[in-house]
């Protein structure tokens, strides 16, 4: 008697041992190459696209620097960062050994994408929080200001008055606006002539002041 197995049997018996492909699923070699270009876009997009933002900011006060780094959309503050520059150090030195500061951020800002690395330079106007930084002093010439003002008070208030934009179309914004015009025309002829506000203009009380006489 012949014992050899049919055909039928032997094909039955290799599907049973064999995992059913549907007719709908790519080959094995397609699914790998899917997989290959699906990191390959995520490793794009997280060298590409910036995940956090930096902010820069100065003091209005003393112009000391200072750094915020924060993820892009919901404003979680990662990392910050202090530098002291020659203008923050005299005037730590020469008129107040402490103070709160006053942050003033820039118009600039800088997209970095998740391991850090610069993928984006933003400069609008609109990024300042107030005229302060519309002046472009730099430390050198806040320190510059502060030396030739009758009183350091003075020209503190005055830095004061410009750190934050007062609301639009208000007495407060127009006297800002003018203040910032008289300011800034007295940098833009390099600090020539005499100081170009009167004493007592701006509200500083000598008897409460911190500042060293």
């Amino acid at each position: 008697m012949d014992h050899t197995p049919k055909e039928t049997d032997s094909a039955a018996v290799k599907s049973a041992d064999t995992p059913d492909a549907s007719p709908d699923s790519p080959p094995p070699r397609r699914r790998r190459f899917g997989r290959w270009i699906k990191a390959i876009l995520l490793l794009l997009f997280l060298l590409l696209f910036p995940m956090i933002i930096a902010t820069y900011h100065d003091c209005a006060i003393c112009g000391m620097k200072h750094t915020e780094w924060r993820m892009i959309g919901v404003g979680w503050l990662l990392s910050s960062r202090n530098r002291l520059n020659p203008c923050s150090e005299w005037y730590r030195d020469q008129v107040e050994p402490e103070h709160q500061h006053v942050w003033a951020r820039v118009p600039y800002a800088e997209g970095l994408d998740i391991f850090g690395w610069k993928v984006g330079m933003f400069q609008f106007g609109s990024l300042a929080s107030g005229p302060f930084n519309w002046l472009m002093l730099g430390h050198q010439r806040q320190l510059a200001i502060y030396q030739r003002a009758p009183d350091p008070a003075q020209a503190r208030t005055l830095f004061l008055k410009l750190a934050r934009f007062e609301k639009g179309n208000t007495t407060a914004r127009h006297n800002q606006d003018e203040i910032f015009t008289r300011l800034n025309t007295w940098i833009e002829s390099g600090l020539k002539g005499p100081w170009p506000f009167q004493e007592g203009e701006f509200e500083t009380s000598r008897s409460a002041s911190p500042f060293r006489k």
